[in-house]
């Protein structure tokens, strides 16, 4: 099914849909609780810097330190006693475990617990040239995480192991789709690295050209399969690495949703998004119209950071942010209500 959310002609439309579907839910919203947690895989040598955000009835709710726009939470606040559906957010290549902090608070006001890690070697502050390549360390990390967050006596009595998803931006994009089964052809992926798309693709803003680091990976180090089936729903948002996806369909049964932006220049819908729909049977894809960016489904920052850091919080002045988010939101709850039960 291709879904098209034209902001450009339906802005005034939108707006009022998703204003009347906010008065539906507010019954349903909830503050939100905030902590910082780690885990290490002393298998891996990887530590895992974790953020949790949860429905809680604590009422000291303060806004963020960071420079985003981002609703206010409640630090280290109690649980409420009961079990919710469980969604492991994957960021992007260079970003970190508050890039989608805010799609991570609408999820926990809305009935979820949600978790983020900071992919080792590939974040904003620990920046290791090789860990940008080792895609498939992602899937580890995640499947780790879930692992360790399951057996952790201080949450686990309050989650639904049944109703577990994850959520992956750009690399991490990648990340969901490969818990579900999706497999990258690595040879296919290093010999389109050397073309013209490829030194776009992977010429990137936070490291520059990768194109070398992709070369030099060993494919016999890429495990044979990364599937994890305690995820039952996927949702990649402008998933990357796309040109390792051959046209072959891959045997894939789990709920996957892919939402695209129109105006993506990172990792073009072509080349990506749907290159993994037509490779992943009975996907989903929504695509963002006009001009929305790859880094529209960032966290929305600050009048100064979007000065300073235009490239990833800067939109072309036809986009309103917020809106937009409000839209992924929405469609976001609205699959994971349909498909996560």
């Amino acid at each position: 099914m291709n879904y098209t959310l034209n902001y450009t002609l339906n802005y005034t439309f939108n707006f009022l849909l998703i204003s009347l579907m906010s008065v539906v839910c507010k019954a349903q919203v909830l503050n939100v609780g905030e902590q910082t947690i780690s885990y290490i895989d002393y298998s891996r040598e990887r530590s895992l810097k974790t953020q949790v955000w949860y429905p809680t009835t604590d009422k000291d709710m303060k806004d963020s330190e960071l420079p985003f726009l981002l609703s206010p939470t409640v630090k280290n606040a109690t649980f409420v006693n009961k079990k919710y559906p469980l969604i492991v957010i994957s960021h992007g290549t260079g970003g970190n475990r508050m890039s989608l902090a805010w799609l991570a608070i609408e999820l926990a006001k809305n009935g979820y617990i949600v978790i983020a890690p900071d992919h080792w070697g590939n974040t904003l502050d620990n920046k290791i040239p090789e860990y940008f390549v080792r895609y498939w360390e992602r899937p580890l990390d995640m499947s780790f995480l879930l692992s360790s967050f399951l057996q952790d006596k201080r949450f686990n009595n309050y989650l639904d192991s049944e109703r577990i998803a994850t959520i992956g931006f750009s690399l991490g994009g990648y990340t969901a789709l490969a818990l579900a089964g999706i497999q990258l052809d690595c040879e296919m992926l290093k010999l389109n690295a050397s073309s013209e798309q490829g030194r776009q693709e992977f010429t990137v803003p936070e490291f520059g050209d990768l194109r070398k680091l992709v070369n030099n990976i060993s494919c016999k180090e890429v495990p044979a399969a990364l599937r994890d089936s305690r995820f039952k729903v996927h949702i990649a948002l402008a998933p990357a690495l796309g040109l390792g996806i051959s046209e072959q369909k891959q045997n894939i049964t789990a709920p996957i949703l892919i939402i695209g932006a129109n105006d993506d220049q990172i990792a073009p819908i072509e080349t990506n998004a749907l290159r993994y729909r037509k490779a992943i049977s009975g996907s989903e894809f929504i695509k963002l119209a006009g001009k929305t960016g790859h880094y529209i489904f960032l966290n929305e920052g600050n009048p100064q950071l979007r000065q300073e850091e235009s490239t990833y919080y800067q939109d072309d002045n036809t986009v309103d942010r917020q809106l937009i988010h409000r839209q992924i939101s929405a469609e976001i709850r609205d699959y994971l209500s349909n498909h996560l039960k």
